[in-house]
Parts: structure tokens; sequence; C-alpha cells
């Protein structure tokens, strides 16, 4: 009985321990879904402020009849805040008369100065022009002394208007137009028209 009552520490001591319950294994960590990147919405008024914005002010042309009766060669700014456009041109031309066997030279130079309100959007313009074109024509005499003389001889100025169609690249490159081009000096309107083709830059 003593010999019992000793050794059931004995038994006690050398039982295995109860085995612990298996732990539940570890939650696999999900990664969180990737969110896609919002994309920022286009700036509407951003992207139509920038095509309306023009780079190419400058414009040189050559005009076909037109304003400058015969041909000129023009240089025009563009103010594209006001889309009004301020040109200048020039023009020489010079030809030979015969009268009752003799013969001189004729020359007409012409100036045409013309400032044009443009409507249209991009590239496409309606042109709306008003300005003056000042002429002279000179008349020579020829090697026996004969003068040949006109009622239109000498310097002059005449009124000139546009109405037309001209492409003018906002950001540079060929740039044409039709217009009509008529003229009024000395109470007498001359119905006239031109054909442009130029560069803008």
């Amino acid at each position: 009985m003593t010999f019992a009552i000793l050794a059931a520490p004995l038994f006690l001591l050398a039982a295995p321990a109860a085995a612990e319950a298996p732990s539940s294994a570890p939650a696999l960590e999900t990664a969180p879904a990737p969110t896609p990147e919002t994309t920022a919405a286009p700036d509407v008024a951003a992207q139509d402020r920038e095509m309306r914005e023009r780079t190419a002010l400058n414009d040189v042309f050559f005009e076909a009849l037109g304003s400058g009766l015969l041909y000129s060669l023009n240089y025009e700014r563009i103010l594209d805040k006001w889309n009004i456009g301020l040109r200048g041109g020039a023009s020489y031309f010079t030809y030979k008369v015969a009268q009752q066997g003799q013969s001189g030279n004729v020359t007409l130079v012409s100036f045409p100065l013309v400032a044009s309100y443009y409507i249209g959007w991009g590239s496409h313009h309606v042109q709306l022009g008003l300005g003056a074109t000042i002429l002279y024509t000179g008349v020579a005499t020829d090697s026996l002394g004969v003068k040949f003389d006109s009622e239109r001889s000498g310097a002059g100025l005449a009124a000139n208007a546009v109405i037309g169609y001209r492409f003018m690249p906002r950001t540079g490159g060929v740039s044409f137009g039709v217009d009509f081009t008529p003229l009024l000096r000395a109470s007498k309107l001359l119905p006239w028209g031109g054909a442009n083709v130029g560069y803008a830059f």
C-alpha cells in the first residue's frame, strides 16, 4: 500500500503529456485587390483652347489680280486675339504702248493696304476686309520725245474691299484663298477678284 502511494507520482510524471490540440493553420493573407488607376478626365476646355491658339501669326503670299490690280506680293500680320489681319503689299508692272508709229512705256505701281476680320474656327475662315490701294501710273516718252499721257497718270488712291475664303493653318504651312475685291476710285467701281497662295509661319 505504501509502495503504491509512493509510486503513483512516478507514474503521473512518466505519463506523456496530453497532446495539445493542433492549432489552426494561420490564415493566408490575401493581397488587396488592385484598384484601377483613376484616369483623369480630359480637360475639354484646355484642349479647345489649344486648338484655337494660333502660333503662325505671319503670312507671306502672292495674289493674282486682287487688291493690287494685276498682282501683288504681300505680308500679313495676324492679331489672333481680335481675329484681325493687317496686310501690306506691293506690285510693279510696265508695258509698251504704241501710238501713230511711236512707242513708249506705261508703268503701274500699286501698294494694297487691307485690314481684315476673320470669321471661322481652326484654319478655315471667311475674310471681310476694307482698305485702300495706292496707285501710281507713269507714262514715259519715246526716243523722239513723243509723250504718252493719260488722265490717270500720276499717283492716286482707290478704296478696296475683300470678301472671300482663306485657309490659314494655325501652326504654319501653306495658305491659300479666293476673294472678291472691288475697287472704287473717283466714283468709278471696278468689280474685281483674285486668288492667293503663300506660307504662314
